[in-house]
């Protein structure tokens, strides 16, 4: 992994790096620390071999936002029904991605921290990557992800998570 800022840096962010510095998909993270999670689907436009998709994503208890999603989907990576299950209801690509038995893995991955596209220019955490088919190494999805605001992540921690994060 080749961050952008440093990792020491976000060791000061106990969520936020829990939920980013890892190499695999983000759905199992998140449902970890958060519990059920579910997408809304913000955009999405059909860009001929692929399908660009923003999601925010949020804890299903509370409604409360914790990460936006900026996904480019290859089209021929994808199983027959896929894209259509992905866009016509809350359930996350990770999530698909499990279901229908892909095994992938991430590429050219970097976390980064600047303006949060969705938020008034506040300060967010976020990644960038590639998920390849781990077969052929063949493109699934280049992936934008930004984390909601430390204090709010903090907030909506499970009970169960908090310890392992070293919350209070």
């Amino acid at each position: 992994m080749t961050p952008d800022v440093p990792l020491l840096e976000l060791r000061d962010f106990p969520v936020s790096q829990a939920l980013l510095d890892h190499d695999g998909l983000m759905t199992p993270k998140l449902v970890q620390v958060f519990g059920e999670v579910s997408a809304r689907q913000t955009g999405m436009s059909d860009e001929g071999d692929r399908i660009l998709r923003r999601s925010v994503l949020c804890q299903t208890a509370t409604g409360a936002p914790v990460l936006q999603a900026r996904l480019a989907i290859f089209k021929a990576a994808v199983p027959d029904g896929f894209l259509d299950r992905l866009l016509s209801g809350t359930r996350l690509f990770g999530s698909l991605v499990i279901e229908a038995g892909l095994t992938v893995r991430m590429s050219g991955q970097t976390i980064f921290r600047g303006q949060s596209p969705d938020t008034a220019g506040a300060l967010a955490w976020g990644r960038r990557h590639r998920i390849l088919l781990a077969g052929d190494d063949s493109p699934l999805c280049d992936v934008e992800e930004w984390l909601t605001d430390e204090e709010t992540l903090e907030k909506l921690v499970l009970p169960s998570e908090r310890g392992r994060l070293g919350l209070t």
